[in-house]
C-alpha cells in the first residue's frame, strides 16, 4: 500500500503543478475551451481502441495531440475564434464516444475501463506513467524558462507581442500542444470530467493571490500540486474517487484564496489612500 500511495502522490503532485501551469496560459490567451476539447479527444480515442481491439492509450494519445496541433491552424484558416472550433470538437467527440461504446464488443467491460477515463484511479499510477509524467514536467518548465521573455509579453498582451515583433501565433501553438500533453497524462488521475477543474480552478486562486505574472504561474502549479496531493491522501482515507477529491481540495484552496486575496485588495487600498 506504501509504496502504491508515496507513487500515486508524486504522480499527483507533478500532475497538479503541470495543470496549474496550462491553466494560467490557457486563460491569458483565450483557450479556456482547448482543454475541453483535448479532453474528449483522448476519451473518443479510447473509445475507439476498444471496437479496434488496440491499446487505448496509444489512439487516446494520437486523438488528443491531433487535435491540439490543429485547432489553431483549423481557427486560423476559417477565421473562425478557437473556441467555437473546441466547442465543436468537443461535441464532436461525445457523439462518437457513445457510437464507439455502443458498437464495441464486451460493452459492459469497455464501459469499465472508460470510467477510469472519466473519473481517474490511482491504481491507473505505474511507475512507467510516472516517469513520463516527469519527463513531461521537465520538458514543460525548460520551455517555459527558456522561452518566458518572449511568452510573457504574449500573456500580458497578444497585440502589443505582435507589435515588438514576437511570433505570436507560433508559441500559441506550441502551448495548445502542451496543453493536449498535459490533459492526456492527466486524465489517469483526475479523469475527463475533471481535469478541467484541476487546471482552472488553481489559477482561479493564484489569481486571487498575485498580479505578477510570473508569480501567478508559479503559484498556480504550487497551488495545483498541493490540491493533487491532498486530494490524493483525501481519495485512500475516505475511499473516494481520485479525481472528485481533488477538485473538492482544490475548491477548498479557492475559497480560502479568495479570501486571502479580498483582506490582500482592501489592505493595498486602505495603504494606497
Amino acid at each position: 500500500m506504501l509504496p502504491l500511495i508515496l507513487t500515486a502522490t508524486i504522480a499527483g503532485a507533478l500532475a497538479g503543478s503541470l495543470c496549474g501551469c496550462t491553466g494560467v496560459t490557457c486563460d491569458r490567451l483565450g483557450l479556456r475551451t482547448v482543454a475541453f476539447a483535448v479532453a474528449h479527444g483522448a476519451l473518443a480515442g479510447a473509445a475507439l481502441s476498444f471496437l479496434l481491439e488496440v491499446n487505448s492509450l496509444v489512439l487516446g494519445i494520437a486523438f488528443a495531440l491531433l487535435t491540439a496541433l490543429l485547432l489553431g491552424p483549423l481557427a486560423d484558416a476559417f477565421e473562425i475564434p478557437i473556441d467555437l472550433v473546441s466547442m465543436t470538437l468537443f461535441s464532436l467527440y461525445n457523439a462518437l464516444t457513445f457510437i464507439f461504446l455502443i458498437l464495441s464488443p464486451g460493452i459492459v467491460l469497455a464501459a469499465e475501463k472508460v470510467s477510469q477515463v472519466l473519473w481517474g484511479s490511482v491504481l491507473a499510477v505505474t511507475p512507467e506513467y510516472l516517469i513520463i509524467l516527469l519527463t513531461l514536467a521537465f520538458l514543460y518548465a525548460l520551455f517555459l524558462i527558456t522561452f518566458w521573455h518572449r511568452i510573457a509579453p504574449i500573456l500580458f498582451d497578444r497585440r502589443l507581442a505582435e507589435a515588438e515583433g514576437i511570433n505570436v501565433r507560433a508559441y500559441t501553438y506550441a502551448l495548445i500542444a502542451m496543453t493536449g500533453l498535459v490533459v492526456v497524462f492527466t486524465l489517469r488521475i483526475t479523469g475527463g470530467f475533471l481535469v478541467f477543474s484541476l487546471i482552472y480552478i488553481p489559477a482561479s486562486s493564484s489569481l486571487q493571490l498575485s498580479e505578477n505574472m510570473k508569480r501567478i504561474v508559479l503559484l498556480s502549479a504550487l497551488l495545483g500540486m498541493i490540491s493533487a496531493i491532498a486530494g490524493v491522501y483525501m481519495s485512500f482515507l475516505l475511499d473516494l474517487p481520485v479525481g472528485s477529491s481533488i477538485v473538492i481540495c482544490a475548491t477548498v484552496i479557492l475559497v480560502l484564496a479568495s479570501i486571502a486575496g479580498y483582506f490582500r485588495k482592501r489592505s493595498i487600498i486602505r495603504s494606497v489612500s
